[in-house]
């Protein structure tokens, strides 16, 4: 039984559900940071995918990416998976703009973080809905 990480848990808000992942949404204002997450117990590695499952995975994450990015006129897309501090396989899409407070250094451990207010929150859900539902 897929059991989410409560880190991830605590920060982010589920999205939508697909079939094999979930899609959250990063409980943070200053950038549009979405995390993807496969619904499989024991996942660590994204060799732990079978290739079908991981070219969907990657697949989605980029095709989401490009879809923010041109809605949204925003910069540059990242997608990482680090894993060091929470292990269950998850991965990160952070659609960057060069007004954004940490731009051009890494949206981790950035001193600064708001969590997200209803509007922004209602606003980044309907983008990324209009994605994920096609």
């Amino acid at each position: 039984m897929f059991i989410l990480d409560p880190r991830l848990e605590n920060d982010s808000l589920l999205i939508n559900e697909q079939v094999n992942f979930q899609i959250r949404l990063m409980n943070v204002t200053e950038f549009f940071w979405i995390i993807l997450i496969p619904k499989k117990t024991n996942l660590t590695e994204l060799s732990d995918l079978n290739v079908n499952e991981r070219n969907q995975l990657l697949n989605f994450a980029i095709d989401l990416g490009d879809h923010i990015k041109f809605t949204e006129n925003l910069d540059k897309i990242n997608i990482g998976m680090l894993g060091n501090v929470v292990s269950q396989l998850h991965l990160h899409v952070v659609i960057r703009s060069q007004n954004d407070p940490a731009w051009p250094g890494p949206v981790w451990g950035w001193k600064t973080i708001n969590k997200l207010d209803k509007e922004t929150l209602e606003y980044r859900s309907k983008v990324i809905q209009s994605f994920s539902i096609n």
